[in-house]
């Protein structure tokens, strides 16, 4: 008998696994994709990244610290909206710091928390680094607007049931997540 071939390996999976009566693959399914898309992601992200001298996370870190409304954010803030431990905020943002990119800053009220300000060079080099991210699909080749939109929508609820973020109303020209 002739071993039937797969272009993709997420099918190959769901395949046998039907074939060895696991049950729905569905999930399973849906957990390799998100894994295979992750190692394509962060791999084009880095690629993307390098002219500027950028990791993932620096790049992530100047931009948590660019969008907020006043261009600092606290070292523990950071931490925790990037979901990584204080000492790789502390670590990264030291880097960022001796790159120019970031400035450390005391908080005004309590002597035990520091901000990070975004330097005038750390925006235009954000800048420049989100422009060469969105040229690459941001790791998400052929991924449409309208799709983003819709994957952030799926993800929603996962998110907030797993205790990443708190649910949300329902947006103009977005389906509800109480399904």
């Amino acid at each position: 008998m002739a071993e039937q071939h797969f272009e993709d390996p997420i099918e190959w999976v769901g395949h046998f696994w039907r074939k060895q009566q696991l049950g729905d693959p569905s999930k399973f399914m849906a957990l390799g994709s998100l894994l295979r898309l992750q190692q394509i992601l962060t791999a084009e992200l880095d690629r993307a990244l390098k002219p500027f001298d950028l990791t993932r996370t620096g790049y992530l870190v100047l931009a948590t610290v660019q969008l907020s409304p006043d261009g600092t954010r606290l070292l523990s803030r950071i931490a925790t909206h990037m979901l990584v431990h204080p000492t790789t905020v502390t670590l990264v943002v030291d880097k960022l710091e001796d790159q120019g990119l970031l400035v450390r800053q005391a908080h005004p009220t309590d002597r035990r928390a520091t901000h990070a300000r975004i330097t005038p060079a750390g925006t235009a080099l954000m800048k420049r680094a989100t422009r060469a991210l969105d040229k690459v699909g941001f790791g998400m080749p052929g991924l449409t607007n309208k799709h983003a939109r819709e994957l952030v929508d799926i993800l929603a609820p996962i998110r907030e049931r797993a205790g990443d973020a708190e649910p949300t109303p329902p947006r103009e020209g977005r389906s509800s997540r109480a399904s």
